[in-house]
């Protein structure tokens, strides 16, 4: 039986919206954990005297309680969603990226020339020599040619290159004793420390068994209604 205010599992049945409204509304990191946070908020508080006068009161400190708090503790929850391997140490991943171009450019021309002459010479048998020049000859035949050749040629080469290469390096250095040790000292109970944060809403103090109330529930008039 609460001794000075009112135990929270007894605010709740009269004023469920604490539950259904309060508890249903404040911001968290993911809503399938919300069901997990509250159980353990009920269950921890269930039997504790709430801290402010009236029920309305406590919820509206629970409310603002809840919104100052947990946008803080919403970043905590994803830290801790981290997951890593407690004896790494060391990732170095490098990429190396080179582009190239290769061109290349040839020119050739060649010209040749050629010439050929000859002479063809028939005659009769004349009682004298021929004259160098033939004059004496019954026939003749001369035969001039001349030939030109001339070639040229371009050739252009392009090679383009892309190369990329990727290497990672892992591993730790240090104590594997006391690397675990470290890890075991960062782990933290994000629920408990929102827990931790909401205890100063309630009385904080144990009861003596005497009762400061009138009447059985806190809040309770003659008239049979209860100041939420």
């Amino acid at each position: 039986m609460a001794t000075f205010t009112i135990e929270l599992h007894r605010a709740i049945e009269i004023d469920p919206t604490i539950v259904s409204g309060i508890l249903a509304e404040y911001p968290i990191f993911d809503e399938e954990h919300r069901t997990v946070l509250n159980r353990k908020i009920l269950n921890h508080f269930h039997n504790q005297e709430i801290g402010q006068e009236t029920i309305s009161m406590f919820r509206l400190a629970l409310k603002r309680k809840l919104d100052e708090i947990m946008p803080l503790y919403n970043q905590q929850y994803e830290i801790s969603a981290i997951k890593f391997d407690q004896l790494e140490t060391i990732r170095i991943n490098n990429t190396n990226t080179g582009t190239g171009t290769t061109a290349s450019t040839s020119a050739s021309s060649n010209t040749s020339n050629s010439g050929a002459k000859s002479r063809s010479v028939a005659q009769q048998m004349p009682q004298t020599l021929l004259a160098d020049n033939g004059d004496y000859a019954t026939s003749a035949q001369d035969n001039v040619s001349d030939t030109v050749a001339t070639a040229s040629g371009n050739d252009t080469n392009t090679v383009n290159q892309d190369n990329t290469q990727d290497s990672a390096t892992t591993g730790f250095q240090g104590n594997k004793a006391l690397m675990l040790l470290q890890y075991r000292q960062s782990l933290v109970n994000v629920d408990m420390m929102i827990i931790d944060e909401l205890q100063t809403l309630f009385m904080l103090i144990w009861g003596n068994g005497d009762s400061f109330t009138t009447t059985p529930y806190f809040g309770y008039f003659g008239s049979g209604r209860y100041l939420i």
